[in-house]
């Protein structure tokens, strides 16, 4: 499994996508290809309001050229609003529009309208597209290096590409000594004579004053004795920095940082509610992101992943006192290096805190060195502030990179499941002692970043059914020993969450439906779930125990299990489904009724026009659909505490 960046992730948080299945990343240049004897102008608006006109032939053909060169993927994106929308008007007054997000963090996705799918660009044409699109208003003087206005702020980042500025700020000055110094050492560089051929730029810097932005790349390193600089319209013609300005530029850039550990600075906002940052780090230098949100005693207890510079991530849990001005760290550690084998668990595994009675809170405890270190699970004591380690060095340290996909709790037990992305599978009670471990035996189905789910658990944490990918899913007890095996239907949708179970664990269910739009309900880049037109149930071994399919020859229908009136009797959902739009995902939901189904008697019972109030509701179990954050809100800068009422 490849290495996991917390930017790459952050992308992933900020975007969902709709669409998985039949995906591919072929080009389909027909449709995206715009005929250039028909466009005449292309319009771009930003997100803020801002709009240029392009009409030049040579600009045109550089953004279907650019366009061209993605590669589709017929998932269909759920987003926000895009930061740049292109209308390219052609001679025949018609017009092609697109939707882009390729600022930031943001992995080059654009749109075309009418169309399924979406299409990405690699980092080299999603700079060149950006370039173009902000080519109005960064730019360089063409003839030499001279700025002969007052800049008022810099940004820096790492370099992606020849000729475009990347838009992913690394970092920002504005402090009158750090702006002179910068600009020192572009008027007094000196031109290297000849066209030059370089190598990928260390850094982008852009100088920003009222009226103008100058964009440079730059060479250097902390071993540099003379850096260079490249106006990034004028990638032939180079110009060397001087030994005293790269030696100033290296104290700039690659001192040490000032973070010495993890306090936050809090005030008062302006609706009364309390907000918090980091302190010692600059607002362009970090990312936020939050966990599970614990009250115990009036105090509120939380996790957060911080993420600054290259590659440098803070692990935390934070407690609040409503009645206080305070944010206080209870426990954290850090990981510096993205070539650590817990690199993947530290970037995802912070958001698991767990009661654990009235004075305890479970959570995973990483204890990182310099290349690899522990995991432990351990509690918390909000009372003492002691830390115990229930189960120390629980996770082997593997050659692969590993985090925890999914895990579960049952409270009144007090058992954990984990299963992790490698196939480690752990049952944890805490109340006996008696744990069930399996390592490296039911790994999580390799799919996009994440994976797709591969193991569907009993309520009772006794029986679980596990998909190796070889066509068959198999029943196994908690032991680990082999029940039965049931085949996966060919050419059939299944959805993700292919196997279900009833409250008591005793029943399990597989939903399948034909290879058609109109069974797609919702999907996601590694979830589907479909309108099923046969329902199989099995019992807790995986023997087959009858199933039950929609009523009539209509294409239309479906039926769904909703609740559980006791361990055999089902309330089914009947409906029928129409797509929204044609040749779009999407259905509509229409005449829904329910009945009764005595699974073991294979017995339909009553109808009912809702569902039953003594009902169990079936719950669908999406991976990571943790929502408890009570009144905390944690964006990438800061955290927001609500005033109490």
């Amino acid at each position: 499994m490849k290495k996991l960046n917390l930017l790459a992730l952050l992308a992933v948080i900020s975007i969902i996508f709709v669409g998985c299945v039949n995906t591919g990343d072929k080009d389909k240049a027909n449709q995206t290809l715009i005929d250039l004897s028909s466009a005449d102008s292309i319009t771009i608006h930003d997100d803020s309001g801002g709009l240029i006109t392009i009409t030049d032939q040579k600009l045109i053909e550089r953004f279907n050229k650019t366009i061209h060169t993605a590669k589709y993927d017929n998932a269909k994106l759920d987003i926000a609003a895009p930061e740049y929308e292109a209308t390219v008007e052609l001679k025949n007054k018609e017009n092609e529009k697109f939707s882009f997000w390729i600022m930031g963090m943001n992995n080059g996705l654009f749109t075309k309208s009418g169309q399924n799918g979406h299409y990405k660009l690699s980092e080299t044409d999603k700079a060149a597209l950006l370039n173009l699109f902000e080519s109005n208003d960064q730019h360089v003087e063409s003839d030499n290096l001279k700025i002969d206005e007052t800049i008022k702020r810099i940004t820096l980042a790492n370099s992606l590409a020849h000729g475009s500025v990347n838009a992913n700020i690394k970092d920002e000055y504005t402090d009158h000594e750090t702006i002179d110094t910068f600009v020192r050492a572009i008027r007094t560089a000196e031109q290297i004579p000849g066209n030059l051929n370089t190598a990928t730029p260390n850094y982008d810097i852009v100088l920003i004053s009222d009226n103008n932005k100058y964009a440079f790349h730059l060479w250097i390193n902390e071993t540099s004795e003379q850096g260079m600089l490249m106006n990034v319209n004028e990638t032939d013609t180079g110009y060397t920095i001087t030994k005293e300005s790269t030696a100033e530029l290296k104290k700039i850039l690659f001192s040490e940082a000032k973070f010495n550990g993890l306090e936050f600075n809090t005030e008062r906002n302006s609706i009364g509610d309390l907000v918090a940052k980091p302190m010692g780090l600059s607002e362009n230098n970090y990312l936020l992101n939050g966990g599970e949100v614990v009250e115990l005693q009036g105090i509120s207890y939380h996790t957060i992943h911080l993420f600054y510079g290259d590659h440098n991530a803070v692990n935390a849990l934070l407690a609040h006192d409503p009645a206080t001005d305070e944010v206080k760290v209870k426990w954290s550690d850090e990981l510096n290096d993205s070539n650590n084998r817990w690199n993947n668990a530290f970037m995802s595994n912070y958001n698991m805190l767990i009661p654990l009675g009235e004075d305890h809170l479970l959570f995973l405890e990483s204890d990182v060195t310099k290349k690899a270190g522990q995991y432990h699970l351990s509690s918390y004591n909000v009372v003492t502030g002691k830390i115990e380690r229930l189960r120390e060095n629980f996770w082997p340290l593997s050659d692969d990179y590993d985090y925890i996909y999914k895990f579960q709790w049952k409270a009144h037990e007090q058992k954990l499941f984990m299963q992790s992305y490698l196939g480690n599978v752990w049952i944890f009670d805490l109340k006996t002692g008696k744990d069930d471990v399996h390592l490296l035996k039911y790994r999580v189905i390799p799919h996009s970043t994440t994976g797709a789910p591969s193991l569907f658990l009993s309520p009772t944490f006794k029986r679980f059914v596990h998909d190796d990918e070889s066509g068959e899913l198999t029943f196994y007890d908690n032991k680990g020993v082999s029940l039965r095996t049931v085949p996966l239907p060919q050419e059939q949708y299944v959805p993700s969450e292919k196997i279900k179970w009833n409250p008591a664990g005793t029943i399990a269910w597989m939903d399948t439906a034909e290879i058609n739009e109109n069974r797609i309900l919702d999907i996601d880049i590694d979830y589907l779930k479909i309108a099923a037109q046969k329902i199989n149930f099995y019992n807790q071994d995986g023997l087959s125990i009858g199933s039950i399919k929609t009523e009539g020859n209509h294409e239309d229908t479906a039926i769904e299990v909703v609740g559980w009136m006791d361990a055999n009797v089902a309330v089914i959902k009947s409906y029928t489904v129409e797509l929204m739009h044609k040749d779009n995902i999407g259905l509509n939901v229409k005449g829904v009724s329910y009945y009764l189904y005595d699974v073991k008697k294979k017995q339909k019972g009553a109808s009912f026009s809702s569902i039953p109030s003594s009902a169990t509701i079936t719950t669908d179990l999406r991976m990571g659909d943790i929502d408890n954050t009570g009144e905390i809100t944690v964006s990438f800068k800061e955290i927001t505490y609500k005033k109490e009422k």
